[in-house]
């Protein structure tokens, strides 16, 4: 390697070598068998350059898989643009990568095509498409046509991240690859087709840049996309996210209206099938089903709804809803199983039988999309319905109301985990060759103890580090405001952010303030924006890229600007030097269990004489604290000061133990 002379900016980091030695004694089996390792890197360890140089020579050597998997876009294209191409040139082993996407983020070039011919004529897909929505409009069908011209003569490469205009989602819908409608090797297009194509590029790589969600939908839906998680190490960047993606992507829902729609769905493309097959159509009572729907509809109406959403205690279903529930499981199960056969039949009559090819396409089409709607109401009224076990964190199970934009009213069920540790352990850590967990903020009150039961993870089975800082913080002054309101006194609270940001921005230098309330920032702006003599930028307003652009623009200029923003503006937002100079926090972001499911746990904890304000808000409220200060200092150069407007920090018991959290501040309590 020759980064120092080659590597602009290069700077010898003790904590960079440090995280580099531990994940290669780590992967390479040192510690007999904790092939795990938490490290808390941060900013200015040089974290990606670590893991990619500690990991990449013993995956070759090993003849493993890297997965790289970050919770971003930005973070992805960071690797993909810049570190991976510097990687390659500095490791010592020659390695290949390439970055991975969903299966529906390409094009189905056998569905394009079939749109796109013999769009008049009576064989056409949108007849039978017209099962499922309104036939695409004229100027839709020119795009199609213009985008298969595209694909023809390789000027598109079939992925809708590549178009300068995407079709609208519906039509997208259905163009785009779907695992059940996909026939693999048996299609006429298996060759050129561009899922295919990345795939097979992806079996080449040796690193692989992935994201979170596409981990977990793929190693929860049977590991057919990425490679098998045995022969594979995984990095799992800004793991901080890791838990909060996977209670989602564990999460059920189904609607009143999808289920009656999916199954007169499913009951036309049976008639559909069987007339061209010549076979009986099965029985599909609707009548049946719609009578048990309304029934449920009837009590469905009568709970006590609290902005939309009723939340069963404790995720026990009232007995009523469950009874109906169960008949209705019952009836959709049996019209899985007659339809599961039917489509098994008309497979096998395509062996022996030829078709217009745009007939046998757009009805197989149809029929899987029947296929994978009847079995996503059967997973959720499964899940809905079933019996949590003793002594552990229970399902939450919730319905929501909302209104359709036919007026009607449709009542979703929701089933999710709340506690995913178990699904994490039996997908990933139990099978994996070996696992970093990073992130500049991974650590809660100073203990990995919060990670730990979230991801499932056991300390004696795994590694820890948590890395110095290169930065020298005893010079940021970290300002605990005299305020005469708590935070608990909202109107009073407001009104003083407001005076005192007035007080205390500076019209010539660049400030960030941050907020834990969207209504708390727009009263303040409301009450501060016409007597700032600097500009003021406003999240949602515009875009974070536009405003975090203009605001660069500003400061160049050596003009004041001021970003008033929320969570996601207090996490990944990297404004170096003279860009930000004042980082301004107007109250402890507190995670109060609002969702569904952080109601659910929290009274669990409860009722077993847990508290989950120690438990989860108080180690949340410390990360969250760490993330937005270290907005301002972002390399060895940078000064400023953080201002808090929450007298909680000196008047409340946890307060000290937030303080002990962050870097060594020069702390000041006005």
């Amino acid at each position: 390697m020759s980064l120092k002379k080659d590597m602009d900016g290069f700077k010898v980091r003790q904590a960079q070598n440090k995280m580099i030695a531990e994940i290669s004694k780590t992967l390479s089996g040192e510690y007999k068998g904790n092939n795990i390792l938490c490290v808390e890197a941060p900013t200015g360890t040089g974290k990606t350059f670590a893991y990619l140089l500690g990991s990449i020579p013993i995956v070759k050597a090993n003849k493993k898989k890297l997965i790289i998997s970050s919770a971003n876009v930005a973070l992805q294209e960071q690797l993909l643009f810049k570190d991976m191409p510097q990687a390659q040139k500095y490791c010592c082993v020659d390695f290949e990568y390439a970055l991975v996407k969903g299966r529906s983020r390409y094009v189905c070039v056998r569905n394009l095509i079939n749109v796109c011919e013999d769009n008049t004529s009576d064989n056409s897909l949108f007849k039978s498409m017209s099962l499922f929505d309104n036939p695409p409009e004229k100027y839709q069908l020119e795009q199609l046509s213009e985008m298969l011209n595209d694909y023809s003569t390789k000027k598109w490469n079939g992925e809708i991240d590549d178009l300068m205009h995407a079709p609208d989602h519906s039509i997208w819908q259905k163009i785009a690859c779907n695992r059940f409608t996909c026939t693999t090797k048996s299609c006429e297009f298996y060759q050129d087709c561009a899922f295919f194509k990345a795939r097979r590029q992806i079996t080449k790589a040796d690193v692989i840049i992935a994201n979170h969600d596409l981990v977990l939908a793929d190693l929860s839906t049977g590991n057919t996309m990425l490679p098998d998680v045995s022969e594979s190490i995984f990095i799992f960047d800004e793991a901080h996210h890791l838990n909060s993606k996977a209670l989602l992507c564990f999460s059920l829902t189904t609607s009143t209206e999808f289920i009656k729609t999916s199954v007169r769905q499913t009951k036309a493309v049976s008639e559909q099938l069987c007339k061209i097959s010549k076979q009986d159509v099965p029985n599909i009572n609707i009548k049946q089903i719609d009578d048990y729907l309304t029934d449920l509809i009837r009590l469905l109406k009568q709970l006590g709804f609290n902005n939309n959403i009723y939340l069963f205690s404790q995720g026990v279903v009232d007995e009523s809803i469950k009874q109906i529930s169960e008949n209705i499981l019952t009836l959709i199960g049996t019209v899985q199983t007659k339809f599961t056969l039917l489509k098994e039949s008309w497979s096998n009559y395509l062996k022996i039988t030829i078709i217009d090819k745009s007939i046998s396409d757009s009805i197989s089409n149809a029929a899987a999309e029947c296929e994978q709607h009847l079995l996503s109401i059967i997973t959720l009224f499964s899940s809905f319905l079933q019996k949590d076990e003793p002594n552990k964190a229970p399902y939450s199970r919730w319905v929501e109301k909302s209104t359709l934009a036919n007026k009607k009213t449709s009542y979703l069920l929701n089933s999710a985990q709340t506690d995913v540790s178990k699904n994490l352990d039996q997908l990933i850590w139990s099978k994996i060759s070996g696992a970093i967990l990073t992130s500049a903020t991974l650590t809660s009150l100073g203990s990995f103890e919060r990670l730990n039961k979230q991801l499932g993870l056991l300390k004696d089975e795994n590694q820890y580090l948590c890395l110095p800082s290169p930065f020298v913080f005893n010079q940021v002054d970290f300002i605990i405001a005299k305020l005469k309101a708590s935070p608990a006194q909202v109107y009073e609270h407001t009104q003083e952010v407001a005076s005192q940001l007035l007080k205390r921005l500076d019209s010539n230098e660049g400030s960030l303030v941050l907020f834990a309330s969207n209504k708390q920032m727009q009263i303040v702006v409301d009450l501060v924006e016409k007597k700032l003599d600097c500009t003021l930028f406003v999240q949602s307003e515009y875009s974070k890229k536009h405003i975090l652009e203009k605001h660069i623009g500003l400061r160049k200029q050596g003009k004041g600007s001021v970003i008033f923003g929320l969570d996601s503006f207090a996490e990944g937002v990297d404004l170096k030097g003279d860009n930000l100079t004042h980082v301004v926090i107007a109250k402890l972001r507190f995670s109060v269990p609002t969702s569904p499911i952080d109601k659910t746990l929290a009274t669990y904890l409860k009722s077993q004489n847990r508290n989950p304000f120690m438990e989860i808000s108080l180690p949340d409220a410390s990360l969250k604290l760490i993330q937005a200060c270290g907005r301002l200092i972002r390399t060895e150069t940078d000064t400023g000061k953080i201002t808090i407007f929450d007298n909680r920090l000196v008047s409340k018991f946890y307060g000290k133990q937030l303080l002990n959290a962050l870097p060594n501040y020069n702390i000041i309590v006005e």
